[in-house]
């Protein structure tokens, strides 16, 4: 992630972290906001997405076609990647 030229003026907190927030993260990702940093809030560090579930469920996927990989970056860890 490439820093910002200017100072952070905005914080943007998705709690959860679903397929709709990973779609946002994704767009993000490939297009960020200047001076708008993005933090994700979620108790799990893989999340299904539900639309896959039944597949699932029926064995036609395994654990890691139907789950969202987040992976888990310390408070500490994102200040040093997103310091200018």
């Amino acid at each position: 992630m490439q820093p910002f030229p200017q100072p952070i003026v905005q914080d943007l907190v998705l709690v959860g972290g679903g397929h709709s927030h990973a779609i946002a993260l994704k767009q993000w990702g490939m297009q960020p906001l200047a001076g708008v940093r993005v933090t994700l809030i979620s108790d799990v560090s893989h999340t299904p997405y539900s639309g896959m579930l039944p597949a699932y469920v029926a064995g036609l996927y395994d654990y890691d076609d139907c789950h969202i990989d987040q992976p888990y970056k310390s408070e500490e860890e994102y200040r040093s990647s997103t310091a200018s």
